[in-house]
């Protein structure tokens, strides 16, 4: 959206060889305004909340204009030989970008000689502008979440490619439509012979996609030192019982790489919190996490849930309390909570509370329903209240043993509804 009329532009110079402000530039006014809207609001979104700013971002003015040269290069290089794709490629040095002059004066070079022969030929300037500026979002100008881990991806290509793509087919069958009869067919031939070659490595590029575990291992290989494919890769193992220790493993060799990442020390939290006698580790790295960034509200929830089984619950409350200062309508940090709320003496009144805010936050949470059920089923007069909760967790999950099963138990006390407890029981034990 925000390259599109600017494109535009390009393709009607390049047919008309001029551009006429009421003919081509006026009709695009609208367009160029919501280019510049979604443009900014994309780049207000990346900033502010998918969290493209702070010292990974830092770059000066002067560094942005280096990383956009080689970034140009580094694409074209990869459209006209495509080896070695990678999913995350390696994180360059901007330390170092000042050997990257050349990349930017060779980008200046070419733009200059395309224009020196527009007039022979606008085809080739045409395509290169609608290259690099269908590039020009992901040059470095802008901050973007990816580039955390890596300055370039190939999906940031795709759209760009067609000016180069274009310009080179329309060269081609333009030479060849003035060749000879026999080297038109062996010029078709080899066009062809091109098509199937792409389309066999398309077909085995596309392989290391079928399953996020494929995908990573297959990135590790070919980039070694990708922090961000060991973390996710170790998410992907912490899935499958008994890898644990091999997700723990990955999550390391992430924190190797990259110490300062706040979620690699979450995730590694919560695998250890999974193993028995592993709590204090899981609380150090929960503990870092918050170090590093101190308003990681799920960090303040996870901790807490920790001190909460460890007899801890002073310092749980402290970190709920936290963690709905920086996120008041968070669902789960009330729910949990509400549990610990519901284990300490003269605090059910909170507890339900708690459990009541989860749910007017997010209706559909069953576990809510069923644990604010709980809490009132052992409260004087409120039984119909609990009665309604665990009856809408099983709207919401029919099959949900345990609540037929507490809802079974609540019937049995109650005269005359032994037929509805039997009926639940049936139905647990059917589940």
């Amino acid at each position: 959206t925000a390259t599109l009329p600017a494109a535009i532009l390009v393709v009607l110079w390049w047919r008309n060889g001029t551009l006429s402000w009421r003919r081509d530039v006026r009709p695009l006014n609208p367009w160029f305004l919501t280019a510049l809207v979604a443009g900014l609001v994309t780049a207000w979104v990346e900033r502010k909340l998918v969290g493209a700013e702070g010292t990974g971002f830092d770059l000066m003015a002067a560094q942005r204009v280096l990383l956009a040269g080689r970034v140009v290069w580094f694409y074209l290089g990869k459209l006209v030989w495509p080896a070695d794709l990678m999913f995350i490629y390696p994180h360059w040095n901007i330390a170092t970008a000042a050997g990257w002059y050349g990349c930017l004066g060779g980008a200046l070079a070419v733009t200059a000689a395309l224009w020196l022969i527009r007039q022979r030929t606008r085809g080739p300037l045409a395509g290169w502008l609608f290259f690099t500026g269908s590039l020009f979002p992901g040059l470095g100008f802008f901050n973007v979440y990816p580039f955390l881990f890596s300055y370039v991806a190939d999906h940031f290509q795709y759209l760009a490619s067609l000016g180069i793509i274009v310009t080179v087919a329309a060269g081609v069958s333009v030479v060849l439509a003035g060749s000879p009869p026999r080297i038109r067919a062996g010029g078709w031939a080899l066009c062809a012979l091109l098509v199937v070659t792409l389309a066999i490595l398309a077909n085995r590029q596309s392989r290391m996609y079928r399953d996020g575990e494929t995908l990573y291992r297959v990135t590790l290989a070919r980039n070694p030192d990708c922090w961000m494919a060991h973390n996710n890769l170790a998410s992907v193992l912490a899935t499958f019982p008994g890898r644990e220790a091999e997700a723990i493993a990955h999550y390391e060799q992430a924190l190797r790489i990259k110490p300062e990442y706040a979620e690699i020390h979450y995730n590694l939290g919560i695998q250890l919190a999974r193993l028995p006698g592993h709590e204090s580790e899981a609380l150090a790295q929960y503990r870092e996490a918050l170090r590093l960034k101190p308003e990681y509200v799920e960090a303040h929830v996870f901790l807490a849930n920790e001190l909460a089984k460890l007899g801890r619950p002073s310092e749980a409350l402290a970190h709920y309390e936290q963690a709905l200062q920086i996120k008041p309508n968070y669902a789960g940090a009330h729910y949990d909570l509400a549990n610990l709320l519901a284990t300490l003496p003269g605090r059910k009144a909170e507890a339900v509370a708690h459990y009541e805010e989860a749910l007017r936050i997010d209706p559909g949470y069953v576990e809510a329903h069923v644990n604010l059920a709980n809490e009132l089923a052992k409260l004087p007069g409120h039984l119909p209240e609990a009665v309604a909760h665990y009856e809408e967790a099983l709207r919401l999950k029919p099959d949900y043993a345990g609540v037929h099963y507490d809802l079974g138990n609540l019937f049995a006390t109650l005269p005359g509804r032994e037929a509805e407890a039997v009926a639940h029981y049936e139905q647990a034990l059917r589940i």
